[in-house]
């Protein structure tokens, strides 16, 4: 049996999203084939869209051009992407307005209404996350306290204290910062309970951590979404962690084979292409995402009332960089570490590559928590003979590999807040 997307997806408003791209003489031109796309059947007759591609991301840079250009303005924000290759596109205001009541979704029950929040995601910086949350804190009638994530994490925890707020918007990474922090404890934090993460995986470490220390603190995602698509799931009070109710009625989900692009057969796991269905400047048609994961058909109806179905989040594709002219993944890299430490988590880990002149060098930074003082050299001897691991070392201009230990709130965040897996740092040459 074929995945085909979401039965409930609205028949209306994909025949709507079809005829505005059909209408726009430039997205004819880009997409020859949009003449022959009418139904939902036709879908895959169109090519994928990424930010990044074998062409240099020319679809999504022209897209993002048109919605720049759209009359009406909007909010431009920073698309995905690798650091040096960013890009933007602008949501109409119309589209901005319509995405709230699909993230106050979260919000359901009526007995979870926090009364004071504070939103810790990173404020400007072209991210549209600070914004978004604000947004539906409005919705559900609380007090907002825009707090931003350049504070500080005593001036936040004072903050809570004193309005005594009850449900904390951030990162898991500041919220891991936060909770750990040896000047915060309880009697800053007493009041919170609701945690509501965005923008990254919580990891299972960072969880079981909370639950111990914070017996009182409900831990949920604020929702499953991206800059390109708006919101695309949320998780009701009765989902596990990784698991949503797809917005079948706002998005359009496609689970394909990440490398022939057909669909997987029903419940399995492949790779997301998601069609967004609220009006907005541009048609954003089968984009990849970049995540992975399945559609659950044996949920009707949910506890909490939603029939939408249930999409269950695995991670990414993959994540990967160059180095001494050999692409490393991140599957890679946990492969040999988990050779030496069988317990350890993607989160647990940094890869950050100091690059100079003369070559580049690896640094594999592991959370502290994860590897013994003692372990650490044992580890890094151990690399050096490991078979992928030595190799990687000989290739040229690679200059050495190190492993170091730090506590998991001296890890690397993006402008975001977010915890990536690769860091790279440049360092120019001195002028002569």
């Amino acid at each position: 049996m074929s995945n085909e997307p979401a039965t409930d997806v609205s028949a209306e408003a994909l025949s709507h999203k079809l005829a505005h791209a059909r209408s726009l003489p430039w997205f004819r031109e880009l997409y020859p084939r949009i003449l022959e796309v009418l139904t939902l059947a036709d879908l895959h007759r169109l090519p994928v869209l990424a930010v990044e591609d074998e062409s240099g991301g020319v679809l999504f840079s022209t897209l993002g051009e048109a919605s720049h250009r759209a009359p009406g303005g909007g909010l431009t924000l920073t698309s995905g992407g690798s650091t040096g290759n960013r890009k933007q596109i602008t949501h109409s205001w119309a589209f901005n307005a319509a995405i709230v009541p699909l993230g106050a979704r979260v919000f359901g029950e009526t007995h979870e209404r926090p009364e004071v929040v504070i939103n810790c995601l990173a404020a400007g910086e072209m991210q549209g996350a600070f914004q978004y949350a604000s947004a539906i804190v409005q919705h559900i009638g609380a007090r907002l306290l825009p707090a931003g994530s350049q504070m500080g994490v005593q001036r936040v925890a004072e903050l809570i204290q004193a309005h005594k707020v009850d449900a904390l918007i951030c990162t898991p990474s500041f919220a891991a910062a936060l909770f750990n922090h040896d000047k915060v404890g309880a009697g800053q934090l007493g009041s919170l309970k609701w945690l509501y993460y965005i923008g990254e995986p919580c990891s299972k470490t960072l969880r079981d951590q909370l639950a111990r220390d914070w017996p009182k603190l409900n831990i949920r995602s604020l929702g499953y979404s991206s800059t390109e698509t708006g919101p695309i799931g949320f998780q009701c009070a009765h989902l596990d962690h990784g698991s949503y109710h797809l917005h079948a009625d706002a998005m359009l989900l496609e689970v394909v084979d990440p490398l022939t692009l057909q669909a997987v057969a029903e419940e399995e796991t492949g790779e997301f292409l998601l069609t967004p269905l609220l009006p907005d400047h541009v048609p954003l048609l089968r984009y990849r995402i970049g995540d992975r994961g399945r559609i659950l058909r044996t949920v009707t109806k949910c506890a909490c009332g939603s029939s939408m179905p249930v999409l269950v989040l695995e991670g990414r594709v993959e994540t990967s960089i160059k180095l001494g002219g050999a692409l490393i993944t991140q599957s890679q890299v946990l492969h040999v570490l988990r050779q030496l430490l069988p317990q350890l988590q993607a989160t647990d880990v940094q890869v950050r590559i100091d690059r100079r002149p003369e070559g580049a060098r690896m640094r594999l930074v592991l959370a502290e928590d994860a590897l013994t003082a003692d372990t650490r050299s044992v580890i890094e001897d151990a690399l050096q003979v490991e078979g992928q691991a030595s190799a990687l070392l000989r290739l040229p201009g690679v200059l050495g590999l190190e492993v170091k230990r730090l506590a998991r709130q001296e890890f690397e965040t993006t402008l975001a807040g977010k915890t990536p897996f690769f860091v790279t740092f440049e360092q120019t040459p001195a002028p002569s």
